[in-house]
């Protein structure tokens, strides 16, 4: 059994790609850019908020002084509708009841800022986690491991009995450069294939069966 489980938040605890992709196409019009279909922002979420702006913007319209504007542009939109059409992942709550009455310590750790991901697990599982990280600036995101040993750290976490859960292979990576086991999780936006192929540890094709492998 984990004492510790760190999440991956975006595509590994909720859906948010609609909310991402609306936003984002929300700025594309507003600039007279052409708009992406909701199935694309799979492959444009996972790095944080920048680096999502950067590759649903022209190729022409990348350059520092652009993207700082288009990125507040984002950030504006999506603050205000963050909410719409997210939702939990089926069983995903109940997962983490069940872990909650287990005693197993969990957090969350997102590229996503840190203001929008407190206030988007904060409404959809109050009171459930010890700890939510979001990106702050001065921090390198993932799959830079500072952010993960700076979670390990806050919670005084034992690296061998951590678990990291993530659905791309960012977060396998992640959790690999910060010493831990990672389970992948076949729900998300990136899928079997990729999970795969960056080395995780193991993969869950359902909340229920996440939950048996930590409770193991």
């Amino acid at each position: 059994m984990y004492q510790t489980v760190i999440f991956d938040l975006d595509g590994t605890l909720l859906d948010t790609l609609q909310d991402l992709a609306d936003a984002g196409n929300w700025v594309c019009r507003r600039n007279g850019w052409p708009e992406h279909p909701a199935e694309a922002y799979k492959k444009m979420v996972g790095g944080g908020i920048p680096n999502l702006v950067r590759r649903f913007s022209p190729e022409g319209s990348r350059s520092s002084l652009l993207l700082a504007n288009t990125i507040a542009q984002f950030n504006a939109y999506y603050g205000a509708h963050n909410l719409d059409r997210t939702a939990p992942y089926p069983g995903v709550p109940e997962l983490l009841a069940k872990l909650g009455e287990r005693g197993v310590t969990m957090a969350v750790y997102s590229n996503k800022a840190d203001a929008f991901s407190r206030e988007i697990v904060e409404h959809f599982f109050p009171g459930v986690f010890h700890l939510v990280r979001g990106q702050i600036q001065g921090v390198p995101v993932k799959p830079d491991p500072a952010g993960i040993h700076a979670v390990m750290d806050a919670l005084g976490a034992d690296p061998a009995q951590t678990l990291f859960v993530g659905d791309s292979d960012v977060d396998v990576y992640t959790g690999h450069n910060g010493g831990l086991t990672v389970c992948g999780v076949t729900w998300g936006f990136r899928g079997r294939e990729e999970l795969e192929a960056a080395g995780a540890d193991c993969l869950a094709d359902t909340p229920a069966e996440l939950g048996e492998k930590i409770l193991a």
